[in-house]
């Protein structure tokens, strides 16, 4: 079977449920969510030899854990983001490209620990868009597309919980 074939079948079980975590509204249910769509995610790009994205998913699935586990330290932060940089520099050196899943996973660690779940949801966002690029440059179109749907999930989850407490507020 073709690899790019293959790699896209795999990520489409990763990407649906990637865009199904745009709709959860509680933080601790998104980073268990997270770590499954991290692996089958991996994989795809593991296939494609996209590997800064397989080290990002690999690696980010040991920082939800951590953070669903222990209190977001700003030391916890500089491990996950060290142990990320460290295990993607050999990648680093063959171009501006495989520097986007570092920067996603960057920017989605300093981030993990906010209380706002509409933070969290705001910074998905960026962090997908940094995705999408680097799934197209890959050919990981069924990644780079739902990529895409994710951020319009993510922007209604952002809207209904925006809506939810508007609403209880209102009751009070």
């Amino acid at each position: 079977m073709n690899t790019v074939l293959l790699a896209n079948l795999v990520s489409l079980a990763g990407c649906l449920l990637m865009v199904s975590i745009g709709f959860v509204k509680k933080k601790k249910w998104i980073l268990g969510l997270q770590c499954i769509q991290f692996g089958i995610m991996g994989t795809g790009n593991l296939i494609l030899g996209a590997y800064a994205g397989a080290i990002a998913g690999m690696v980010s699935i040991l920082r939800n854990l951590a953070f669903f586990k222990f209190e977001g330290t700003l030391k916890l932060k500089l491990l996950f983001i060290g142990i990320q940089t460290l295990l993607s520099l050999p990648s680093l050196q063959t171009g501006w490209l495989e520097w986007l899943p570092l920067l996603s996973t960057i920017l989605f660690t300093c981030f993990l620990d906010v209380k706002s779940e509409v933070l969290l949801k705001l910074v998905i966002i960026i962090a997908q868009a940094f995705w999408m690029v680097y799934d197209l440059c890959y050919q990981n179109y069924t990644t780079m597309t739902f990529d895409f749907l994710t951020m319009i999930s993510t922007i209604i989850g952002i809207v209904m919980i925006l809506r939810d407490k508007k609403r209880n507020s209102s009751t009070t």
